[in-house]
């Protein structure tokens, strides 16, 4: 994302680069990701049959949970005390009101939720080989998948659950390259499973709330536990119906869901794309500058280096006294979801946890 945002931002920040963070991290509230913890268990597909009044509770607690690791990983001012309650409280309304419409719209079964991916980004020059960098080492591409479900036609589709302003134009979102590329390389990470496309949950904390006599959409029932994993196991099965045009559920003014196909043409060329980006970030003789936009550089953590390095002032001095090293970056242990192996050609090998050599370790 910051490759093509910036370079010189993704030049000071990758791994593959200086690899470079601030050594005082600015407190953001990231509200979306509380919302997605309390999202991730409610889909959660081991809890999928149980009642929802037992569920509820449980996906409040996952909200208010991350919220809460949030606040506590800061030193917080008067103020942003004040924007932590704040959005503890806008944030618990806005689950209300969307578990509340989300069952009448949920024709689906959950597959998984909350998936790390990392995959070895093939050759598009050499069929059946797959990227090296310079020194021979493989080039891999990760990400993680909010849920993958199956729908009532036994098509597979990646979701996003996003946090937003407004609602976003369907041509934009049809442009998503970062949901399309989790497609791809979810069809490498689990071999024989085929994508139909991407489902773009969009939840809005200040639109009007569905209205409960509003007709909705009735799913088919849902199937059993049972009968769900025994069509998850069957990794060739394609849909039986795909629909070719861009489908909009509405939520009142607070939600709506957009599913868009993906065809195989868009999925391949997405590979290529990745590719040639990939290529790119490894050439030696890349050429590194920076892209300034106001909503670039509002998000960017290398603000004071970019500027010292356009007046010409010592940026190095600024990096020494106030960035460090990234330290190694490992999926947390515990958390729903954190997978990030499987046994397909391309995965990466599982993690060797700190605990391993425990007693009764498993």
């Amino acid at each position: 994302m910051w490759f093509k945002r910036c370079r010189r931002s993704w030049d000071l920040g990758s791994r593959l680069r200086r690899s470079l963070e601030p050594v005082e991290r600015r407190s953001v509230l990231d509200l979306d990701r509380a919302v997605r913890d309390g999202l991730a268990v409610y889909y959660f597909p081991g809890m999928w049959e149980w009642d929802r009044k037992v569920v509820l509770p449980l996906a409040f607690a996952a909200f208010e949970k991350g919220l809460r690791g949030q606040r506590e990983e800061h030193d917080l001012t008067p103020a942003e005390e004040k924007a932590w309650d704040g959005a503890l409280a806008a944030g618990r309304q806005l689950l209300e009101h969307y578990l509340a419409w989300a069952p009448a719209v949920d024709g689906f079964w959950p597959v998984r939720v909350e998936t790390d991916f990392d995959v070895q980004i093939p050759d598009p020059a050499t069929p059946g080989a797959d990227l090296v960098s310079p020194g021979g080492e493989p080039v891999r591409y990760g990400g993680r998948v909010d849920l993958l479900l199956v729908d009532e036609h036994d098509a597979y589709w990646v979701v996003r659950h996003r946090l937003v302003d407004r609602f976003t134009e369907p041509e934009l979102l049809a442009l998503d390259d970062e949901l399309v590329a989790a497609c791809w390389a979810w069809e490498l990470f689990y071999l024989g499973m085929r994508i139909s496309g991407t489902i773009h949950n969009e939840l809005r904390l200040t639109g009007e709330p569905p209205d409960p006599a509003e007709p909705v959409r009735r799913p088919r029932a849902p199937r059993t536990f049972a009968q769900a994993r025994a069509q998850h196991r069957r990794m060739y099965a394609r849909a039986e119906h795909v629909p070719d045009e861009v489908v909009s559920e509405e939520g009142g003014g607070m939600f709506r869901r957009t599913r868009i196909p993906r065809s195989r043409a868009v999925l391949e060329d997405l590979g290529r794309r990745l590719a040639t980006e990939a290529l790119d970030m490894l050439d030696p003789a890349l050429t590194v500058y920076p892209a300034p936009t106001p909503e670039h550089c509002g998000a960017c953590h290398f603000r004071a280096p970019c500027l010292a390095l356009n007046e010409g002032a010592d940026a190095e001095a600024v990096l020494a006294a106030e960035y460090r090293t990234r330290p190694p970056e490992a999926p947390p242990e515990g958390r729903l979801g954190a997978v990030t192996w499987s046994m397909n050609r391309g995965a990466a090998p599982p993690p060797q946890w700190r605990n391993r050599d425990r007693p009764g370790s498993g």
